[in-house]
């Protein structure tokens, strides 16, 4: 009998337990759902911060309603002129390879801004529409030991393609500091490597894979025309 006794309440004993254990994990699981879901929505909450509803012409005349972030105020250097990244989201189901946005990978920078303070004109739009995604875009200026001279120009990219996976190609471009005389510089190429501009400030240099061929191209920067080209290297195609 005592036998019996000792091993009932054993049974019992282990019986509270995985009862104990069972509550224990599905509080932890309580615990790991809520955060994620407080993490979703606060990340939801910072991401949209900024944004507004912008009415957007389209190509039938008519207006569509467009949510855009304006943000990130940035001196243009030697001047008293400000410029405004404008960011939208991205399709959820859409990831483009290039990234500009600080807010998360589903943005991208779609247009530019420029202030004037003390101007009475209305701020300067660089592009009409917000189809297009915007990157690498820098102050062009002469640098030496880590001092910039005043922007030189303003430089950035352009993918091509729907914003689905990589682009199928970049299309550098400048405008002026203002924002004004913006400029292609050439056709689109597979991918910009790097870029430099000259010690009197005249030229911009880029190193481009273009065509099978790894190329350096120079351009005027008071006129952002083409210099010249030179091969660097034939590539190997895959």
């Amino acid at each position: 009998m005592a036998g019996r006794f000792l091993m009932s309440e054993q049974n019992q004993f282990f019986r509270w337990l995985y009862r104990l254990l069972a509550l224990g994990g599905l509080g932890l699981l309580l615990v790991i759902a809520y955060a994620i879901i407080a993490g979703e929505l606060s990340s939801r909450r910072w991401q949209h911060r900024n944004t507004v509803a912008v009415q957007q012409p389209t190509a039938d005349g008519q207006k569509k309603v467009e949510e855009l972030r304006f943000g990130d105020l940035e001196l243009i250097r030697g001047s008293a002129i400000r410029m405004i990244k404008v960011e939208s989201e991205v399709d959820r189901g859409k990831r483009l390879g290039l990234s500009s946005g600080g807010y998360g990978w589903n943005f991208r920078t779609r247009n530019l801004v420029f202030v004037q303070p003390g101007s009475s004109s209305p701020a300067r739009w660089l592009f009409k529409g917000d189809g297009q995604y915007l990157s690498d875009i820098d102050q062009l200026c002469i640098c030496r030991d880590g001092v910039k001279s005043p922007a030189l120009a303003l430089y950035f990219e352009i993918a091509q393609g729907d914003g689905s996976g990589r682009p199928e190609g970049v299309s550098p471009a400048v405008t002026h500091a203002d924002g004004s005389g913006y400029a292609t510089l050439g056709k689109p190429v597979a991918r910009v490597l790097d870029k430099d501009v000259s010690e009197d400030g005249k030229t911009l240099g880029l190193l481009v894979e273009d065509q099978g061929k790894l190329v350096y191209r120079q351009f005027s920067l008071e006129t952002f025309a083409p210099l010249q080209e030179q091969l660097v290297t034939q590539l190997q195609r895959e």
